[in-house]
């Protein structure tokens, strides 16, 4: 079992617990759970990786204005328009 499988289960019940909602209070529970002796080498940096993929990691998310809607030009559906004469023989 590798360290990231020992860990998952232990970020999920923290998340489960204490949930989403405060990301301050769950960030010191998780602390609070580390399940291995050092925060050092590969335990940790499994840990940490653990908890960035349940969380997801703040830098991976969109940082979209939502009143900027120029975007929404190329979110449009793309079977709306024909490309090439497909009806023809």
């Amino acid at each position: 079992m590798s360290w990231a499988d020992r860990a998952a289960p232990v970020v999920a019940e923290v998340i489960r617990r204490v949930g989403r909602g405060d990301m301050k209070m769950l960030r010191k529970e998780l602390a609070k759970a580390y399940p291995f002796d050092e925060r050092a080498n590969t335990p940790y940096r499994a840990w940490l990786a653990e908890v960035r993929r349940q969380l997801g990691h703040p830098l991976n998310a969109p940082k979209r204005d939502p009143e900027d809607r120029q975007i929404d030009m190329f979110n449009h559906d793309r079977k709306q328009h024909e490309y090439g004469n497909e009806g023809s023989a």
